[in-house]
């Protein structure tokens, strides 16, 4: 699977994506439903972006490492994956009272905010399964699979091995290979 092929990204300020689609005349916005990016990290830098964060040069690894990922980008990722806060921090593996901490002081830890990586790069990789329809992607990644012994895929990403076997399936289905 190549991830970082794709001339679009999604772009918002914190609602479900406002998506763009490149075109020769720069950037098209599309409907709300549709994603049609397999870049995860320009997704990923637009979530940053949604919640205000100004990124130069820096690599995705170097604003992780630095703690300049803000915790109101957990806010943004759950509406786009259309979750409730609650399950949104639990599958992030983050208490409510260390959320709100984060949200005071600013910055998620390095292993929070790669937890948030983890999950926006399933929604994207779900999305390109679908065509770049959000919303059947959503529905799928809530969906209990045999493959995961009734586990959803969101919840069998707990871990990062977890989150690889998610992207296997993925793989499996794109190529036809029963699962």
């Amino acid at each position: 699977m190549n991830r970082n092929k794709g001339a679009s990204l999604t772009k918002g300020q914190g609602k479900s994506p406002t998506l763009v689609k490149s075109s020769q005349k720069g950037w098209t916005a599309l409907g709300n439903d549709e994603i049609f990016s397999s870049n995860v990290d320009l997704a990923f830098r637009e979530l940053l972006r949604s919640a205000h964060v100004k990124l130069k040069a820096a690599s995705t690894v170097e604003v992780m490492e630095a703690g300049r990922v803000p915790a109101s980008v957990v806010l943004t990722l759950t509406e786009w994956l259309n979750t409730h806060q609650k399950d949104m921090l639990e599958l992030l593996k983050i208490s409510q009272s260390t959320f709100n901490r984060r949200r005071r002081s600013g910055g998620l830890r390095c292993d929070e905010a790669d937890r948030v990586y983890r999950y926006m790069r399933l929604y994207i990789l779900a999305a390109n399964l679908f065509h770049g329809d959000a919303k059947s992607a959503r529905e799928w990644l809530k969906e209990p699979a045999y493959a995961f012994k009734g586990k959803t895929p969101l919840q069998h990403a707990g871990t990062e091995l977890g989150a690889r076997e998610v992207e296997t399936l993925i793989g499996r289905i794109e190529h036809g290979i029963p699962s």
